[in-house]
């Protein structure tokens, strides 16, 4: 599921996109998050840092587009933003792209344009995430071969401790002691005794 936050002081824009995308956020494709100015949008983007994207107006209260870009190459340069602005608004549009906006879109939003766009600046970001839980997957693969490894070694080394132990114990045997006073054959050696002259 994609998380998109919406900065715009325009607060219909929430009804709107609710509307026009209710099938896919009922069917947890996307998660739309909004927020009046650039000052909000990056308290949500705190609170929710697993934000994809953020879809964001250039002109806003307390807190414009353009510097939200600044902001955000700096809080987050992994998110995604793509900018909207006025019909043929093309310096505002040159700037933010110099300050990292991945598209732009113009007003009147176009919905179907709008829809296009996101899945656009989705991609790349899905494919990174997929990428990182592929190799997140390998890690810990590896990591239960060399614990399976080390548990073995460990067993080998055990069982060739015990291996020596019963070696030694076997050459001094009892049953090897009582053949010897068994077999009338087998002479035991004779003792002397020292003789302490007084």
């Amino acid at each position: 599921m994609a998380k998109i936050l919406v900065a715009d002081d325009e607060t219909d824009l929430e009804i709107l996109i609710k509307q026009k995308f209710r099938k896919q956020i009922r069917e947890n494709q996307y998660e739309f998050i909004f927020a009046i100015n650039g000052h909000e949008a990056l308290e949500k983007i705190q609170q929710n840092p697993d934000v994809d994207i953020v879809l964001s107006d250039i002109n806003m209260p307390v807190m414009d587009g353009l510097t939200l870009l600044t902001k955000l190459s700096e809080l987050s340069p992994l998110i995604k933003s793509v900018i909207v602005s006025a019909y043929g608004d093309m310096e505002n549009i040159r700037t933010a792209m110099n300050r990292g906006a991945f598209d732009f879109l113009t007003k009147p939003i176009n919905f179907d344009d709008l829809e296009l766009t996101m899945k656009k600046t989705i991609q790349p970001t899905t494919i990174k995430v997929s990428a990182k839980a592929k190799q997140q997957a390998i890690e810990q693969i590896r990591e239960k071969l060399r614990k399976e490894q080390i548990v073995r070694r460990i067993q080998r080394e055990q069982a060739e401790r015990k291996a020596i132990r019963e070696g030694n114990r076997e050459r001094v045997s009892p049953v090897t002691v009582n053949t010897v006073k068994s077999n009338p054959m087998i002479k035991p050696r004779p003792v002397f005794q020292k003789v302490v002259r007084t």
